[in-house]
């Protein structure tokens, strides 16, 4: 069991909470993609539409990397890790929003 405010305590809540934040950006961006209704028109409800998920994503790795500021990989290892994280959380999510159409085609 761990001890409250071990290191390896700090270390797992840190990246816990980094890859949360992360995927977390990943499933607004499919609220924003599938309710564009919910935006406001015109213009501003576009550019949210077109570019929300991705600045929602940047913005959430981003957070990530700093909130894991005193972990041992650099930065370019972090992000590559936040993006496969994304990555795979996209897939998943896309796996089972489309699963019954795509009926296992695109594997």
């Amino acid at each position: 069991m761990l001890e409250r405010g071990s290191p390896a305590a700090v270390l797992i809540g840190r990246w816990g909470m980094a890859l949360s934040v992360v995927i977390g950006a990943v499933l607004i961006g499919r609220v924003i993609r599938n309710f564009p209704y919910l935006l406001p028109n015109r213009l501003p409800g576009l550019v949210l539409y077109e570019l929300g998920p991705a600045l929602v994503l940047a913005l959430a790795i981003g957070t990530a990397i700093a909130l894991t500021g005193g972990s041992r990989p650099g930065i370019p290892a972090r992000l590559a890790l936040f993006a496969l994280a994304a990555l795979v959380a996209g897939t998943v999510t896309l796996a089972i929003e489309f699963g019954a159409i795509l009926q296992g085609q695109w594997f």
